[in-house]
This record gives C-alpha cells, sequence and structure tokens, in this order.
C-alpha cells in the first residue's frame, strides 16, 4: 500500500529553495498553516485550531515551486510520504522549547481555487493603450484609429 496525503494550507513564512549541488536535487521547502476540524473551546463556543505542516519537494518541482509560490499563497499539496520531525528551539521569552511538525514530501502542489480566486490578470496596465496582439497585417497606427473611432 502506499502513502497518499492531500493538504490544504496557506504559505506561512517565505519558502526556502536550495540549488541543486553536486549529487543532491534542488530542494524547495515551505511551512503551512492547515485549519484543523472545528473544536469546542473551554467556554463551549467551538474554534478552528491551525496546525502547522512543512511541505518539501524536490527536483523539477523543486524549481517550479521556486519560481511561482510566495508567502499567503494556498495551496493544494498532493503527498507521497509523511514524517513527524521534532526539533529545539526558543520560545517568545528566549527559553528553550521542544517543537513538533509534520513533514511532507510533495509529488503534486498547486494554487487552491476552492477557498480564494485564482486569476491571470490580462488587461493593460493603462486603460487606453493598444493591445499586444494586433491583427495580422493591422498596424499600430491602424488599431489606434479604430480604437478612437470605437470610443
Amino acid at each position: 500500500m502506499d502513502i497518499q496525503i492531500s493538504v490544504t494550507g496557506r504559505i506561512a513564512f517565505p519558502p526556502r529553495f536550495f540549488p541543486a549541488k553536486g549529487d543532491s536535487p534542488a530542494m524547495w521547502s515551505a511551512r503551512l498553516e492547515v485549519n484543523g476540524p472545528p473544536t469546542p473551546g473551554r467556554d463551549g463556543s467551538p474554534y478552528v485550531p491551525t496546525r502547522a505542516v512543512e511541505v518539501v519537494t524536490y527536483g523539477v518541482a523543486a524549481i517550479r515551486a521556486g519560481e511561482s509560490y510566495r508567502k499567503g499563497h494556498l495551496l493544494v499539496v498532493q503527498g507521497c510520504d509523511m514524517v513527524a520531525r521534532s526539533f529545539e528551539s526558543k520560545d517568545r521569552k528566549g527559553h528553550p522549547t521542544v517543537r513538533s511538525i509534520i513533514k511532507i514530501t510533495a509529488t503534486a502542489i498547486g494554487l487552491s481555487s476552492r477557498y480564494s480566486m485564482v486569476g491571470e490578470s490580462v488587461s493593460p496596465s493603462q486603460p487606453g493603450a493598444v493591445s499586444p496582439r494586433m491583427v495580422q497585417g493591422a498596424s499600430a497606427a491602424d488599431q489606434t484609429a479604430s480604437t478612437a473611432a470605437a470610443a
């Protein structure tokens, strides 16, 4: 049996990219904030806890992820492996504390359109700008004259 994991979360901190060096492939790593199931609080009102998940990918997928995804992007991640990892860090007061995180090795990463709008803008930077895609055979002067006549 294979491990199949699917997680949707927002990139919490700027992702890290490590280029290929020697025999090791390129690597991309990001920490996602994932909402857990609604949980009753002490006063009875429900709240949604936030979990941290580290996502790692290698090779060409790492290069594409490094070019495409930034802090704040909402991602859907499909993975093939999951490992619990513990490490020591400092809390806000500077005291050492042990933290843990789930690390997922991703096989596919993409922007999520279910919870936020994903779109690509192709509108010109200025309202009256001439389209870069002109009709074959038309000159820029003809294009501008037809745009002005239509207005």
